[in-house]
């Protein structure tokens, strides 16, 4: 799969000015070293290989402090390895969203062929702190009685979450083909602008493992008047946790650790919300 994305870059854009930072992140399959291997001669190809998984958050800051370090770039597309960018002119609209928008996020339409899906904006406001206590509250008992609630809940969330997630899906519906600001996008896929990079050490939250990241950054971006935006004229193609599911053996084990690391995530937004409220009233 990550071999199938750089061909994908490097043939669409190989004569633009770029260079492509691979982040593997402990695989268990060794595909780093192959990966090191496989693009030793390219000079537009680098390698990092973390030799402990350090989750999504931290995973893609190395990348992000690689990259700000050694390029000095104009701008940093943050991707999944399954990411697919099937758009010439993908690179030619991040320029001109930037020079007619000033973003400091740009977001893509992400496209998931699997789920038929359209993925941004992940949703159109932040949550309230009132919505972040209903999910912590969720997630704590899914943590705690893990196989009850895999069998109870297996497809689908529960009706706490389905409505508070799911709280603007039919606008979603009506406006993807709009551009929009300030709404919270989705993670597959981020470019970040000098406006952002200038600013911010990290590209995600580092006390996150995995999950809500998206909703940290957006909170983050619009308490520090960044501006996100969203343009559905960009466009990407999706597969869909190819990383995650290679990691675990089974469903349970994937569904056990992502409801543990959703919680520590929700536990994280809530505490800096908290945190700079007790600011904002000194």
């Amino acid at each position: 799969m990550t071999t199938k994305c750089v061909t994908n870059l490097l043939d669409r854009f190989g004569n633009y000015n770029i260079r492509i930072v691979i982040v593997d992140n402990a695989s268990p399959n060794g595909s780093g070293q192959k990966l090191m291997d496989y693009y030793n001669d390219n000079n537009l190809v680098s390698i990092i290989i973390n030799h402990e998984n350090l989750g999504f958050a931290n995973g893609n800051n190395v990348g992000y402090h690689y990259v700000n370090e050694k390029f000095n770039p104009d701008y940093v597309v943050v991707m999944n390895n399954d990411v697919l960018i099937n758009q010439d002119e993908f690179l030619d609209l991040v320029d001109f969203d930037y020079f007619n928008d000033d973003y400091s996020v740009l977001g893509p339409d992400i496209y998931c062929k699997e789920k038929e899906q359209h993925q941004n904006p992940a949703h159109k406001k932040l949550f309230t702190l009132n919505e972040l206590y209903n999910l912590e509250h969720y997630y704590s008992k899914l943590v705690k009685h893990p196989t009850f609630y895999y069998w109870k809940d297996k497809i689908a969330y529960s009706k706490i979450v389905s409505k508070v997630k799911g709280r603007d899906q039919k606008v979603f519906a009506e406006n993807v083909s709009a551009k929009d600001k300030n709404v919270v996008l989705h993670g597959a896929c981020y470019v970040f602008s000098k406006n952002f990079i200038s600013k911010k050490e990290n590209c995600f939250c580092p006390r996150t493992f995995m999950y809500f990241e998206e909703d940290i950054l957006a909170y983050e971006c619009i308490r520090d008047n960044m501006k996100i935006v969203y343009d559905p004229e960009l466009k990407v193609e999706h597969l869909e946790d190819v990383s995650t599911n290679l990691s675990f053996s089974s469903e349970f084990n994937k569904y056990k650790m992502k409801n543990f690391e959703f919680l520590k995530s929700v536990r994280v937004l809530i505490d800096m919300i908290n945190k700079d409220s007790t600011q904002k009233g000194r």
